[in-house]
């Protein structure tokens, strides 16, 4: 009965054809081509968005019961706004990123659904990155959706690459796992202009190398250098554990040595997974 209750709460929360994605539940279309045409099969349009945005940033479902279908209905309601092209959904999503929900499967989504925004989300994503309080994890989802927004439409490349090189200019003020994060995107956007904040970033020892690598990895990877002058260095990747439980943004990069040790993986070589494809094409995304 209780459970009966909540859900007849949601449907006057959520009603219409918003509500309708209250019942898709697990639709097995974590793939951007499988996705369904939601303003066409579920009739929602401009007038929706409101009520899409709620229930995108809903932490009563985020956080309800897992077995219940309308667990789901963020994922669907992200999904409509990214069709629907909802610049207004902008910066409520990326405040929502600012909560720690240790939930993979929102970062890779908030690629597609920025993406598929376009351009108009850039100069959101640019102020939201200038916030020198925002966490390693939402500044890494951020700054990867600039090169997302890039796949979609090439032409803000320079644009792009601007924002994050701004940002990395300012590495000695933010968590090195955010720096990395920056340089991992700008290694994405083969943003070699960039190279010389780069550099400047690793001398000043404020870059998390777990995440792409230390100087040399990164110059290999824009095509600054063909190969290591030096023996790789000791990573720190922690294997089997979400970011969120990595090191503390306070951890010096010198105090990694007894973390666990696992051969980085390079961009360019096979997927570990045995797809076949590079690791940057594969589970690296």
């Amino acid at each position: 009965m209780p459970d009966t209750i909540m859900n007849d709460a949601l449907y006057r929360d959520y009603d219409g054809p918003v509500g309708k994605l209250l019942t898709i539940g697990d639709a097995n279309c974590f793939k951007f081509v499988d996705w369904p045409d939601y303003p066409e099969q579920y009739g929602l349009g401009t007038e929706h968005v409101p009520a899409l945005i709620r229930m995108a940033c809903d932490l009563d479902l985020h956080l309800g019961d897992a077995e219940a279908p309308e667990i789901w209905a963020p994922v669907h309601a992200r999904r409509a706004l990214a069709q629907l092209r909802a610049v207004e959904a902008i910066e409520p999503l990326l405040e929502f990123t600012k909560i720690d929900l240790d939930d993979d499967a929102v970062a890779q989504e908030f690629s597609t659904v920025f993406g598929m925004i376009g351009p108009a989300a850039i100069a959101p994503i640019a102020a939201f990155l200038s916030d020198r309080t925002v966490t390693w994890m939402a500044a890494s989802i951020a700054s990867g959706r600039l090169a997302e927004i890039v796949k979609h439409h090439p032409g803000c490349r320079d644009e792009c690459v601007g924002v994050l090189t701004r940002v990395l200019e300012r590495a000695a003020d933010t968590d090195p796992t955010a720096n990395g994060f920056m340089i991992s995107s700008l290694i994405d956007l083969t943003a070699v202009e960039a190279i010389d904040t780069i550099r400047e970033a690793f001398r000043l020892d404020v870059v998390d190398i777990s995440i792409a690598g230390d100087l040399e990895d990164v110059e290999i990877d824009l095509g600054c250098r063909e190969h290591r002058t030096r023996p790789r260095p000791h990573y720190g990747f922690m294997s089997g554990q979400s970011w969120s439980n990595k090191f503390p943004s306070d951890l010096a990069l010198g105090d990694i040595d007894d973390a666990p040790r696992h051969r980085k993986i390079g961009r360019n070589e096979p997927c570990p997974c045995g797809s076949g494809k590079k690791y940057k094409k594969c589970c690296l995304e």
